[in-house]
């Protein structure tokens, strides 16, 4: 398996790994919907960097830096923080057939490295309540919760962060 940071080229993979993660959600409310803003700046390095997982010329797992507080103020706002020098880690996902095997971390660890080097303070994460699977990986990266609140889009989270 190899992890690294997506380029221009690899949207169509980007996005067909989405469709399949769309297509087989346990809950609907796992998954928040994409905004046509956040999809035109997936590949905007001053928005976004996303990381992938490959077996062979396969994306079997993504997740994504959102640098913008387009992608995370209101979420940020629920813990009195401030968005300087925050990032959110979001867009996690790993293909059905390749869970179990711990990509998320394996991926997530490579997101700290890249918000290290670049001065950040600390990571943002929401996940829905009842994703075990998620929530799991997060703790065992050392996100902490902070709070859980109702999205201004009906959605619920737990908002997690990550000192840097």
């Amino acid at each position: 398996m190899i992890i690294r940071k997506l380029t221009d080229s690899d949207s169509e993979a980007l996005f067909s790994l989405i469709e399949d993660i769309e297509s087989t959600l346990v809950s609907r409310d796992f998954w928040l919907p994409i905004k046509d803003t956040s999809k035109e700046h997936y590949f905007d390095p001053s928005w976004t960097e996303f990381y992938g997982a490959f077996d062979g010329a396969r994306l079997v797992g993504a997740s994504a830096l959102f640098y913008n507080p387009f992608e995370f103020g209101e979420s940020v706002g629920q813990i009195n923080e401030s968005t300087d020098g925050v990032a959110e880690v979001g867009r996690s996902m790993v293909h059905p057939d390749y869970r179990g095997q711990n990509l998320l971390a394996t991926i997530n660890k490579e997101l700290i490295v890249a918000a290290k080097e670049k001065g950040l303070r600390f990571l943002l994460a929401t996940i829905h309540p009842d994703n075990v699977p998620s929530q799991t990986s997060f703790r065992k990266l050392g996100f902490v919760k902070r709070t859980t609140y109702f999205k201004s889009d009906g959605f619920v989270r737990d908002v997690y962060t990550f000192d840097l």
